[in-house]
């Protein structure tokens, strides 16, 4: 199911394309201000852009200040772009990471960052989804920073970089987090959890917690976040999820 985008969606997804036309670079995540705590990592051009997109920060700076989500723990992070949030969780207590992403630059460019931090406790693969993930393998948490907007970025227009897979970690069908719904138990501990964003002026249609109960599976928590700056203005949730 696609609904259209309003014209201020629209504008907002073009905004945030505009700002992915860059070259590649070395980007700063910053994890706690107060304590000047960032993560510097290597963004290439086609790659989601973490630093960009406000949500994104928000999910990296929740990660780091709740580690016992995830210390000594095996994590994945779903759609990983440059590596953000499984990186942030290897460094900080994961016992293992296994990094995915449909995208063969953001998987690439994962793997430059591992390297950099040398980082022995992840693993990266290209995916769809679970279809490349090991068949007998789960998870204590599941990452996945989901596309938020129902448009179809094989008709959207305006995109600067002409670039349908930087268009898809931004706009996909309600298909998509269904599919993840139904295949997510199978790789999920029985104690495990799942950890989500969502940006609320995407509207429902993507909203986990709109999902979930048809594959039942509930909301543990909500973390709220009211985000006053970035591309992402307004109310944000990191939603934690279990069987």
């Amino acid at each position: 199911m696609i609904m259209p985008l309003t014209k201020e969606q629209y504008n907002l997804i073009k905004r945030q394309l505009q700002a992915h036309n860059r070259q590649s670079g070395i980007k700063t995540i910053t994890l706690d201000k107060d304590n000047n705590v960032s993560l510097e990592l290597l963004i290439e051009k086609g790659v989601f852009g973490s630093d960009i997109i406000t949500t994104a920060t928000h999910l990296a700076q929740f990660l780091y200040q709740h580690p016992e989500l995830y210390s000594g723990k095996d994590a994945a992070d779903i759609g990983c772009g440059p590596g953000t949030q499984g990186m942030i969780m290897a460094k900080y207590g994961a016992k293992s990471v296994l990094l995915s992403d449909i995208n063969p630059k953001a998987v690439s460019n994962t793997q430059k960052n591992i390297e950099k931090y040398n980082l022995s406790n992840t693993k990266t693969i290209e995916s769809d989804l679970f279809n490349n993930f090991p068949q007998n393998k789960t998870f204590d948490v599941i990452v996945f920073n989901h596309p938020f907007f129902s448009g179809d970025p094989k008709q959207f227009k305006g995109d600067p970089n002409d670039d349908v897979m930087l268009r898809s970690t931004m706009l996909g069908e309600t298909e998509l987090i269904k599919r993840f719904f139904q295949q997510v138990p199978k790789y999920l501990k029985e104690d495990g959890i799942i950890i989500m964003p969502y940006f609320h002026f995407a509207g429902p249609e993507n909203n986990p917690a709109n999902h979930i109960e048809n594959y039942k599976l509930k909301v543990l928590k909500e973390h709220k976040i009211i985000s006053k700056k970035g591309f992402h203005m307004g109310d944000v949730s990191i939603y934690i999820i279990s069987k």
